[in-house]
């Protein structure tokens, strides 16, 4: 780890609960290595040929909140992931009630990450899809009870799907 990464790695263990984004655009790394540097109690990365199972077991957690940031734009759907087929290369997710359709790249994802960290007030949980570059191009946030709780059924088929302790 070089010594940038390890002031990171500090100053991440003091407050995680930090757009991860923003540390990346301002460190000069990519979002993967941002989150490398969060404590190792708060992530566990597992290798993209995983990207099948994980992605065909998504709309089996209920209702989550799917989220894509480009940069210049934050888009967050609620609801059940959709189910999906593959063809031409791409995983294509069926349209729900609600019109949530899309294209995955299937092949992309070289590391899928599942992160139970504090964001701002809130603790949360994600399964989160990146690419060769470094890139999240896919996250999915499980969702909260009336009393602001990660719901624990969704929370243990994510830990169990990723190989996380329960």
């Amino acid at each position: 780890m070089t010594d940038k990464l390890a002031a990171l790695s500090a100053k991440l263990a003091e407050n995680p609960a930090v757009l991860l984004e923003t540390v990346a655009t301002e460190e000069g790394i990519t979002l993967l290595e941002a989150v490398r540097c969060l404590p190792e109690t708060m992530w566990h990365e597992i290798e993209g040929d995983a990207f099948d199972r994980i992605i065909q077991a998504l709309p089996s957690l209920g209702e989550v909140t799917t989220v894509c940031n480009t940069g210049s734009m934050i888009f967050e759907v609620s609801g059940v992931f959709p189910e999906g087929t593959y063809a031409r290369g791409f995983y294509n997710l069926k349209k729900t009630a609600g019109g949530f359709s899309g294209h995955i790249k299937a092949d992309a994802c070289t590391s899928i990450v599942f992160m139970e960290r504090p964001f701002f007030t809130s603790k949360t949980a994600s399964i989160n899809f990146f690419d060769a570059i470094g890139a999240c191009y896919l996250k999915v946030f499980l969702k909260r009870d009336a009393d602001g709780n990660i719901l624990a059924d969704q929370l243990a088929t994510l830990k169990s799907l990723v190989g996380c302790a329960a």
